[in-house]
C-alpha cells in the first residue's frame, strides 16, 4: 500500500512494532540496490498503552524513548524517522473510485495521472484520517480488470482505490508521542495488513485470503481480495486474556500462568491415540498453544503451588478462550457485512 508519508529517504529509518506487552523497533537503511538493510533491533515492555491505544501519554513516549534509543546503540546510529504499526485506531477500508471522460480519444500517460490525484479525504468514516492508499485495476467503461489503460479508446476511464484509515484522535496522540521523543513520525500501518504483506503470496493475495493476527491484548483481522486489502479490523482480545483466565481459573500468579500457557498450553483436545495426533500433521516442534507430544486425558501438570491437574483442564482453559475471540472475529464480519463465507467470495 502507498503509505501517507514518503519513505524515498535513503537515510536510515526506524519501523515501531506497538503491541500490549511489548515495544519492538526495527533499524533499517535502503541499499544501493534498493533493498532493505537491517541495521540493528531492540525491544521493551509496553508502557502507557493498551490494547493498540494509548492510555498514558508520559509512559508510553518513555518506553518509546527507550526502544528506539536501544535499536539505535544496536545499529550504531541515530534516525530522525518512525514508521509505527499498531492494531489500534479503529481502522477501515474504503472503495474509492475516480473517473474522468476521454471521449474516445487515445488515453495518455497524462490521463492515467489524473486519476491518480484525487482528494483523498473524501467519503472517509467520521473522523478518521487515510494513512494509505493502494490503486486497483483500470475500468474503461463496461470492460473491468485493465491492468493497463495506456494507448487504448474509450469515453470513460475510471480507477478504484482501497483506502485504510484510522481514529484522527489515535493519530494524533501517536504522532504527538513521537514528537516527545524528537522523531518525525512517518506513516502509520494496521498490524494485520502488514503481517499480510509479509505473510501471504502473491497468489494468496489475489484469490482472496482471511488473516488473523494474534496479539498480546488484541486480534487483529485483514482480508485480501484481488491484490488488495479488503477490510481491517481489530478485537479487543488476545494473548494477555488467555493468561488472566488460567491465573483465575487455576489460582495461580499472572507471571506463573504465563509460563504454563508458553511451555505447556495448547489448544489441542485429548488424543485417544498417538495415531491420531500424528493424522493431525503437527510440526514436530511448535508453538503458538501446539505442542509438539500427544495431549492425553492422563498426563498431569504441577504447579508452582505443588496442585496436580490434568493438562487437559489447561487446554480447556486456553482453547475456551480462543474460540470466544475467534467467534468476536466472526462477529466482526458479520457486522461488516463479511461472514467468514462471505470473506472468501470477494473475489
Amino acid at each position: 500500500m502507498i503509505a501517507r508519508s514518503k519513505m524515498t529517504a535513503r537515510g536510515p529509518f526506524g519501523i515501531l512494532d506497538i503491541g500490549s506487552s511489548k515495544l519492538a523497533c526495527l533499524i533499517a537503511q535502503r541499499s544501493s540496490a534498493d533493498n532493505i538493510m537491517l541495521l540493528g533491533q531492540a525491544m521493551h515492555a509496553a508502557e502507557g498503552v493498551r490494547q493498540g491505544e494509548i492510555i498514558d501519554m508520559k509512559k508510553f513516549s518513555t518506553a518509546v524513548g527507550k526502544t528506539v534509543s536501544a535499536a539505535e546503540r544496536n545499529a550504531d546510529t541515530t534516525i530522525s524517522t518512525i514508521h509505527i504499526v499498531s492494531p489500534g485506531g479503529n481502522p477501515a477500508v474504503t472503495k474509492h473510485v475516480q473517473a474522468i471522460d476521454i471521449h474516445n480519444q487515445v488515453i495518455s500517460r497524462r490521463d492515467i495521472q489524473r486519476l491518480m490525484h484525487f482528494d483523498s479525504q473524501q467519503n472517509l468514516p467520521a473522523g478518521h484520517i487515510q494513512i494509505q492508499s493502494q490503486p486497483g485495476l483500470y475500468h474503461l467503461d463496461d470492460q473491468k480488470h485493465i491492468e493497463n489503460p495506456l494507448g487504448m479508446c474509450g469515453r470513460t476511464l475510471s480507477l478504484e482505490h482501497s483506502r485504510l484509515s484510522v481514529s484522527q484522535t489515535s493519530y494524533a496522540n501517536f504522532a504527538q508521542a513521537v514528537q516527545q521523543c524528537h522523531l518525525e513520525l512517518g506513516s502509520i500501518h494496521h498490524s494485520a495488513i502488514m503481517a499480510g504483506h509479509a505473510c501471504l503470496t502473491d497468489d494468496d493475495r489475489e484469490l482472496g485470503t482471511l488473516l488473523i493476527d494474534f496479539g498480546g491484548g488484541t486480534t487483529s483481522v485483514a482480508i485480501f481480495a484481488q491484490g488488495q486489502p479488503r477490510f481491517a479490523g481489530t478485537i479487543r482480545m488476545g494473548g494477555v486474556n488467555v493468561t488472566r483466565d488460567i491465573a483465575k481459573m487455576l489460582s495461580i500468579s499472572i507471571s506463573e500462568a504465563e509460563r504454563l500457557k508458553a511451555i505447556d498450553g495448547s489448544v489441542l483436545p485429548a488424543m485417544a491415540s498417538a495415531e491420531h495426533f500424528e493424522r493431525l500433521r503437527f510440526p514436530s516442534q511448535g508453538d503458538n498453544f501446539v505442542l509438539s507430544n500427544i495431549v492425553s486425558a492422563e498426563d498431569n501438570l504441577t504447579l508452582p503451588g505443588g496442585q496436580v491437574i490434568q493438562r487437559q483442564f489447561l487446554s480447556d482453559i486456553i482453547r475456551t478462550r480462543c474460540e470466544e475471540i475467534l467467534e468476536a472475529v466472526d462477529q466482526l464480519l458479520q457486522t461488516n457485512g463479511l461472514g467468514l463465507a462471505r470473506a472468501y467470495n470477494l473475489a
